[in-house]
């Protein structure tokens, strides 16, 4: 439930709910909310339906109106070029008088109101040797005209390009738009064609050539008659595709359409200027790349203006468009929006009508929160849902008065019972020993333990108890199931295993013992798995024994941390192992024994992950104190966990060896062979650990068994190491520190675990047994530790021997 609603008693204690919370305001807001949507739905199909009917209108309209303009300046143009074609067929024939030449050109400009000037210009001795040629030009200039040769104007029309072209290319062909003092600086584009003899053919010799000059104003004049002219933007193509005219005067006559598109930011024309030069009519729409419309849609429709070269194009931005469509739009949402205030009107008027019984039993109801199970109940004589609502009410309240008589009964019995837990929790709890410490000569041992039962009370358990002064026993146990069931029978296994440890013997006889009497009348089939130890306070001398419980850790003071692989038997309980074998070890100075139960390897997340061994020995820090160990385990974790609701008892012991420092002694050798290998590699070596140790005086039996070992060690390596015709390389380092002579042999050889081979048969004929296997055996009853492990590409051995204290003299 959303933690964020109320409950029901507090909105029934308030009184009358708030109008948020109304069953008669939610009926007028889903009811609002309905109609909108359904008149946003209605608008949005009207909308998409007739913005689709006005783009299309609006595109064949400016289709028309494009078609027709461009037909306009076309009709113009090819006027302008028959009056030019005309004067250019008159004008050699009437070459040799100038005034008919005169004639002509005034006649040409007079019969046709779109030609501005005109001008006739034949090369001197074309038509013959003695012809002086002729040049005159003739243009309009306010009711009357300015005529005036060629060579008057003030250039050599020789050199002219205009000229110069229209000779080369031999065809008619329209300039782009000029002015100059010739035009009175009015803005003219030109018509120009080549002169021919007549008779010569469209391949005979140009002799000279004429021209008719349009004003632009005449084009514009044309532009200015669209409709809606401000809304559209016309443009004017030259056959070179210059934009002539257009509406932005920084565009008109200065850019050719490809610069437009391609450099001036209009990349949006591109397919526009694609059209044009194939001489294609066309609609394009696109999207306004930059300037001040930048982003907005326009449709462009345009062709090619008849047969002169020219080009015209019509463009209209989308907003324009459907601007109509916009105001018709609004007035439909306004007018949508009325009913819906209508609509409102009529729904809370009838709402009310529905929600007023509702109101009467949420009355009701508020009394009832308040205890007043008598209040009187309206509407239970109605034949509608709501009567129904009210007899079922009615019914649920002498229900209510029952149940709450018997919830009352048992929460004074479960208030006895958690008072009863309570009281069995504190007892477990008191069970067990508190952190303490032990001290025996330079010897001392610290431990700690946590448990933390899944429920009130639990089955795991742990204790110490010193005997003789001289050793630390200790066990730490996990019962079946949990709570007062394994509670119990946790009490009577701590009990049974202390008075088994007290008879004295090794941990694995203890379990047996235990093991017998916890058999006997167990009709519930609960069990209890167990680790059971001693240590020898005063060497470190440590002895485990184990039935099905996890294996411990031990933390070196060097850092390492390692599994314990003791052996293991059933859990207690179950049966009686024959025998429950023992481990046997040394804790070192600084060295730290961890036990725990699977309530932490077991501890899941939310994600049903266990917490594992891996995380178990990352946590685990061999530089804490015991207590520090247990705590910061317990804490990793919940952390891991992470609130997920535990599944096991916790329980962890930690127990720490350390020596007094100002007695200490430590000393490290070092030996080593390096290939090749001498003939007398092992009696060198030996050299090498007597040299190292001379001047410590060691005992000559502890001196033996030092030679024993290192010579048994060192023929294995020799004897079994090599590979692939390889020697191997073998490093010593032996450490002397106080009652313990540590030996770690390191070699490259290929990989061999002596302690892996099987314990030799000593009672067996010599002749049955095989050859090998008695060294190690001895090494094994030699010492009080032996470990083999692989690091690195490396066989690891480590032997430690026990230095006795050397005998005192009267």
């Amino acid at each position: 439930m959303d933690a964020n609603l109320p409950r029901a008693s507090e909105l029934l204690a308030a009184g009358r709910l708030g109008w948020r919370r109304s069953l008669r305001t939610r009926l007028m807001v889903w009811s609002s909310l309905t109609s909108i949507v359904l008149l946003l739905g209605v608008a949005a199909v009207f909308y998409a339906a007739l913005r689709g009917v006005l783009i299309q209108n609006a595109k064949t309209e400016i289709h028309g109106l494009a078609s027709q303009t461009a037909r306009g300046l076309a009709a113009t143009l090819e006027s302008v070029q028959v009056s030019g074609q005309a004067l250019a067929a008159n004008a050699t024939s009437a070459v040799r008088d100038p005034i008919q030449q005169r004639s002509l050109l005034m006649a040409t400009i007079q019969s046709d109101p779109d030609i501005a000037g005109a001008m006739v210009i034949i090369e001197p001795g074309r038509l013959s040797p003695d012809d002086p040629g002729f040049t005159w030009y003739i243009r309009r200039e306010g009711s009357g005209f300015f005529e005036s040769s060629v060579e008057d104007l003030g250039y050599d029309y020789r050199v002219m390009p205009w000229y110069t072209r229209t000779t080369g290319l031999g065809r008619a062909w329209w300039g782009e738009p000029y002015a100059n003092a010739a035009t009175a600086m009015e803005p003219f584009v030109t018509f120009n064609l080549p002169l021919r003899r007549i008779g010569d053919g469209p391949q005979g010799a140009v002799i000279g050539m004429v021209s008719v000059d349009v004003p632009l104003q005449r084009l514009r004049a044309q532009l200015g008659e669209l409709p809606g002219s401000s809304n559209l933007i016309p443009v004017l193509y030259s056959p070179e595709h210059r934009l002539v005219l257009h509406p932005d005067p920084a565009i008109a006559m200065k850019l050719d359409l490809d610069t437009l598109a391609t450099t001036g930011g209009r990349s949006d024309l591109a397919p526009v200027a694609d059209q044009i030069r194939r001489r294609q009519d066309f609609e394009v729409r696109h999207r306004v790349a930059s300037g001040p419309a930048q982003g907005r849609v326009r449709y462009t429709f345009g062709g090619p203006v008849g047969g002169t070269g020219w080009s015209f194009s019509l463009s209209v931005d989308e907003k324009v468009v459907l601007a109509q469509l916009e105001r018709i739009t609004l007035w439909g949402v306004l007018g949508g929006l009325l009913g819906v205030l209508l609509c409102v009107a009529a729904v809370r008027r009838y709402s009310g009508m529905i929600a007023r019984p509702i109101e009467d039993i949420t009355n009701t109801a508020r009394h009832f929160a308040d205890g007043e199970f008598d209040y009187p109940l309206a509407h239970t004589q109605r034949e509608d849902e709501v009567g129904v609502l009210a007899r079922a009410f009615d019914t649920a309240r002498g229900s209510i008065k029952r149940q709450m008589t018997e919830i009352a009964d048992m929460g004074a019995a479960r208030a006895r019972l958690e008072g009863e837990l309570n009281i069995a929790a504190d007892i477990q709890q008191a069970m067990l020993p508190a952190g303490s410490e032990f001290d025996a000569g330079e010897a001392h041992i610290e431990f700690h333990g946590l448990l933390e039962p899944a429920k009130a009370v639990g089955g795991d358990f742990y204790n110490l108890f010193e005997r003789d002064g001289d050793s630390l026993w200790f066990v730490i146990g996990d019962v079946s199931d949990k709570g007062v069931p394994a509670a119990l029978f946790m009490a009577r296994t701590m009990t049974v295993l202390e008075v088994a440890a007290q008879l004295g013997g090794s941990p694995g006889k203890a379990l047996r013992e235990a093991a017998k009497h916890l058999v006997e009348g167990n009709e519930t089939c609960m069990f209890a798995t167990v680790l059971c130890g001693v240590i020898e306070l005063r060497t470190g001398a440590l002895a485990l024994a184990s039935a099905g419980h996890e294996p411990p850790v031990i933390l070196r003071a060097d850092g390492r941390r390692e599994f314990v692989p003791v052996p293991t038997e059933g859990p207690l309980g179950v049966d009686v192992a024959r025998e429950y074998p023992a481990w046997r070890g040394r804790l070192m100075p600084g060295d730290t024994l961890f036990t725990y139960t699977d309530g932490i390897t077991e501890a899941f997340d939310r994600d049903d992950q266990p917490f594992g061994t891996d995380r178990l020995l990352a946590t685990l820090d061999p530089a804490l104190h015991a207590r520090e160990q247990c705590e910061h385990l317990v804490e990793a974790v919940h952390a891991f966990t992470d609130g997920a609701p535990q599944s096991d008892d916790i329980t962890v012991l930690a127990i720490r060896y350390r020596r007094d420092a100002r007695v200490r002694e430590r000393t490290m050798v070092k030996a080593s062979l390096q290939p090749p290998l001498p003939g007398d590699a092992v009696r060198q070596l030996l050299a090498q650990v007597d040299a190292g140790l001379r001047d410590h005086r060691l005992p000559a039996t502890l001196m033996h068994d030092v030679h024993l070992v290192v010579e048994e060690v060192a023929c294995n390596v020799i004897d079994h190491g090599a590979e692939d015709g390889r020697e191997p390389t073998l490093e010593l380092v032996a450490t002397l520190d106080g009652h313990q002579l540590a030996m770690e042999f390191r070699d490259d050889g290929r990989p061999f675990d002596p302690l892996s081979q099987p314990t030799p048969d000593l009672y067996a004929d010599i002749a049955d047994r095989p050859i090998g296997g008695l060294g190690v055996h001895l090494i094994r009853e030699l010492a009080e530790e032996v470990a083999y492990a692989r690091d690195d590409g490396h066989n690891v051995l480590r032997i430690v021997l026990h230095v006795p204290a050397p005998e005192r003299t009267a």
